[in-house]
């Protein structure tokens, strides 16, 4: 199971930028992965972006280092530092949320399955 950075079980995930560091291993694994496709003889498609274009890193919470669902909806700076008081960070929101958050019938805090 995924544990938020205090140790506690996470309840919520959410995505942010990867720094510099974070940025260089994922690069480097999609260029292994690819060179090992091509070695095989598959075809990339020519649209296939850059690695690392798109890369973000998952960042788990547990109940009270949780973001508020609105801002979990989006993609965070790689600086972010997570939640403050309300449940909410210092990166600006987008215009439109990448994942709108639909409230449930029934909210109940539970644990993540293993693997989401």
């Amino acid at each position: 199971m995924s544990a938020c950075a205090c140790g506690a079980s996470a309840v919520v995930q959410w995505r942010r930028r990867p720094d510099t560091a974070e940025l260089e291993r994922i690069v480097r694994a999609e260029e292994a992965r690819r060179a090992a496709a091509q070695a095989r003889g598959t075809v990339l498609d020519e649209d296939t972006p850059a690695p690392g274009t798109d890369a973000t890193v998952a960042v788990y919470a547990c109940v009270d280092h949780a973001l508020s669902p609105d801002a979990a909806a989006y993609v965070h700076e790689a600086a972010c530092t997570g939640p403050r008081k309300g449940g909410t960070c210092g990166c600006p929101p987008p215009a439109e949320p990448e994942f709108p958050f639909e409230p449930a019938e029934e909210q109940q805090a539970r644990p993540l399955p293993p693997g989401w």
